[in-house]
């Protein structure tokens, strides 16, 4: 075997095994299944047993007790201490009659057989299978950004163990699933050649994000425009049907079963709370990365490499890095503006999930430019990372938070080091929100802190003739 080989099977290894060692501790302490979960699972039910995508039988006949408990819990139950035991349906406001969910259909398309066989592990299975492909798909990202073997594979192997994205690989949530899509379609799309078959992947996985969720579909629109661009200074024929096939095919059925449920071609925006002004969405761009409870810096500082990294990645391949910023950009959009942009009870920052894998390869960047002094940065911020890690792992339920601007896991690590780190956390989140002054503040010393970090890198890799 090729030494690009061992590593590729190295990364998928160590982290698949990684996954499957956690999974009986999920399966203990995070059970039964909760928040947008059992909603997945109740339209793969209904899907398999029932053909139908209305629900109103399975709820009416209480299916959901399947994956419940006992009542009373048995006195060695470890998992959640309360839960719905008359589970409330999660349902679209549609045009027709019947019980649908509001979720995206994708990910119950994809667990539906295998929780049919074995239940909740075999839907856990294929979510696990697809995180451990996606880390590999974040070594190739790295590799070609001009990433070494062994730094792109470290890099891969520590941002699939880490928050944000570690505990979504074991969660039925579609955030895993959409990664891997959007990063193979993002390496394809920028790859100077690709077979057909190639094409045709990337066109699969552009035609399908949307089915997981309609608001990747700006990021599919960005793809798509891309391929178009490339096809039409190309004129590669065989490329355009490969690409473009699967891609109208998603496009036309997410628009018809769009119209068949909404009477519209959109998704009612009601069914996700709807969107913020624009004062809101601020709130939330800044709340994505800097929220208490639900922030990506919070969460793990480490990701101040990833903007550190862009002007060295933009030197190593521009064209890659183009091609996600593209594709990012809009996504970040919708999801900022969203109200609900925190996700609401889930793991923190589920919503950059998706993009996330895409951090691997400026991380990485950063890391080869500044061989020891990175490796020491990327040390002191990732302590913090792992230290969280360590506490979610001691008890997974840790991970998600009532709105109430207290962070359980920095809680725990303010009290293992005897600093309260916590109260200096700045609540973004509505239901909690703390000053505009402080959430100023907090979003002022975020931009100076990434400007200064990318503007040195910038500074350091210009000639000396131009400083």
């Amino acid at each position: 075997m090729s030494r690009a080989g061992r590593y590729s099977l190295g990364v998928i290894g160590i982290t698949l095994a990684c996954y499957l060692a956690a999974m009986p501790l999920v399966l203990k302490r995070l059970n039964p299944i909760t928040g947008d979960e059992p909603f997945y699972v109740m339209t793969g039910i209904s899907l398999i047993r029932d053909r139908s995508l209305d629900e109103t039988a399975n709820y009416s006949r209480g299916v959901y007790n399947e994956f419940y408990p006992d009542d009373p819990l048995p006195p060695e139950w470890r998992g959640w201490p309360g839960f719905p035991r008359k589970l409330p349906p999660h349902a679209a406001i549609t045009a027709r009659d019947g019980l649908y969910t509001k979720h995206g259909l994708g990910l119950s398309l994809l667990i539906a057989l295998p929780y049919e066989a074995i239940g909740r592990v075999g839907a856990m299975l294929v979510v696990i299978a697809m995180a451990s492909i996606a880390a590999l798909n974040m070594h190739l990202l790295g590799r070609e950004s001009g990433v070494p073997h062994g730094l792109s594979a470290a890099v891969a192997i520590s941002i699939a163990l880490t928050l944000p994205f570690a505990p979504y690989a074991l969660l039925l949530f579609p955030e895993v699933p959409a990664a891997l899509l959007m990063i193979y379609a993002v390496r394809r799309v920028a790859a100077p050649s690709n077979s057909s078959w190639q094409w045709a992947l990337a066109g699969c996985c552009i035609g399908f994000l949307p089915w997981l969720h309609q608001r990747f579909g700006p990021s599919a629109v960005a793809l798509t425009t891309i391929i178009a661009y490339r096809i039409l200074r190309s004129r590669q024929l065989t490329a355009a049907i490969a690409s473009g096939a699967p891609i109208v095919a998603g496009a036309a059925s997410i628009i018809a079963y769009n119209l068949w449920l909404y009477g519209r071609p959109l998704q009612n925006t009601d069914d996700h709370a709807g969107f913020s002004s624009f004062s809101g969405a601020v709130n939330g761009l800044f709340g994505l990365l800097l929220d208490a409870q639900w922030g990506l810096l919070i969460a793990a500082p480490i990701y101040v490499l990833a903007f550190a990294g862009l002007p060295t990645w933009h030197r190593q391949n521009n064209r890659l890095m183009s091609v996600a910023v593209l594709t990012v950009a809009p996504y970040i959009g919708v999801v900022a503006a969203y109200q609900v942009w925190w996700g609401e009870w889930g793991p923190p920052a589920r919503y950059l999930v998706p993009v996330i894998p895409l951090a691997a390869a400026p991380i990485g960047c950063v890391l080869l430019k500044y061989r020891s002094r990175g490796r020491i940065a990327a040390g002191l911020l990732g302590l913090s990372s792992v230290g969280l890690m360590i506490i979610a792992l001691g008890n997974p339920q840790r991970l998600y938070h009532h709105p109430d601007g207290h962070n359980n896991l920095v809680g725990r690590l303010s009290d293992a080091v005897s600093i309260d780190l916590a109260s200096a956390l700045v609540a973004f989140q509505p239901l909690s929100q703390d000053a505009l002054l402080a959430r100023t503040i907090a979003a002022l010393l975020m931009i100076v802190v990434l400007a200064i970090v990318g503007l040195l890198t910038y500074w350091d890799l210009l000639p000396r003739r131009r400083r």
